[in-house]
């Protein structure tokens, strides 16, 4: 019976070529998405990325990663600067007012000692 591969002694397969910050790169990128974790995200695709352009290999996913936790971060920063000063302002109001329903201009507010709401 012939062999399709003709055994060469002290022959041996080369490894596959390792992938540094691969796996780094794809948790990264996984967690990119989710809000609370994006600065995660963005720390293990910069480390991945490192590693990745040390070895002279190039990584697809800490590149998309960190560009999508970059703009995560950005968003989220902008809605918290418009819901901060509004809460802050809300509780101010209500705390002036004190507890029951107030008409204030064309605004209502309803505040109570656990909570705080404002219509128009």
């Amino acid at each position: 019976m012939a062999t399709p591969y003709p055994y060469h002694p002290g022959y041996t397969p080369a490894p596959p070529a390792a992938r540094p910050g691969r796996v780094l790169g794809i948790v990264g990128f996984a967690l990119s998405f989710v809000f609370p974790l994006d600065i995660a995200g963005l720390i293990l695709c910069i480390i991945a990325l490192v590693q990745s352009r040390r070895a002279g290999q190039r990584n697809g996913f800490a590149l998309a990663g960190l560009i999508i936790s970059i703009v995560g971060i950005l968003f989220s920063a902008a809605i918290l600067a418009v819901l901060i000063p509004a809460m802050a302002d809300l509780f101010v109001t209500c705390s002036r007012l004190g507890n029951g329903v107030h008409h204030v201009g064309s605004a209502i507010y309803t505040c109570t000692p656990t909570s705080a709401h404002k219509t128009w």
